[in-house]
């Protein structure tokens, strides 16, 4: 689900991306134009992908949730796994998937 962002008139979009870089080595991080910083496990993010097939997913191999590429497209981030499936989650859902403290308190 989608969270509805409307941008204040004169601010950026909440869902306009900065920056993607890695954290550490096991997470993407994320820096958005409201200058808010989004931390992605990967594990967690191969579950997250909207194909709607890897929700399901029982144990995740190193394979499946090991990124073999990482890239922005137009229709959002690209992250070709190391297993070869391809997962592109748009800007807004991708913003919508943050799990910090402060996004997490607005989910409720």
């Amino acid at each position: 689900m989608t969270k509805l962002t409307l941008p204040i008139f004169g601010q950026p979009s909440p869902n306009d991306l900065s920056e993607i870089h890695l954290v550490g080595r096991y997470a993407l991080g994320a820096t958005w134009a409201d200058k808010h910083g989004s931390i992605y496990p990967f594990d967690r993010l191969r579950r997250d992908c909207p194909c709607g097939g890897c929700t399901g997913l029982g144990q995740l191999t190193p394979e499946m949730s090991w990124p073999r590429e990482i890239k922005r497209v137009a229709a959002g981030v690209s992250v070709v796994w190391s297993d070869g499936h391809e997962s592109v989650y748009p800007y807004a859902d991708l913003r919508a998937l943050c799990r910090c403290a402060t996004c997490s308190e607005a989910h409720k």
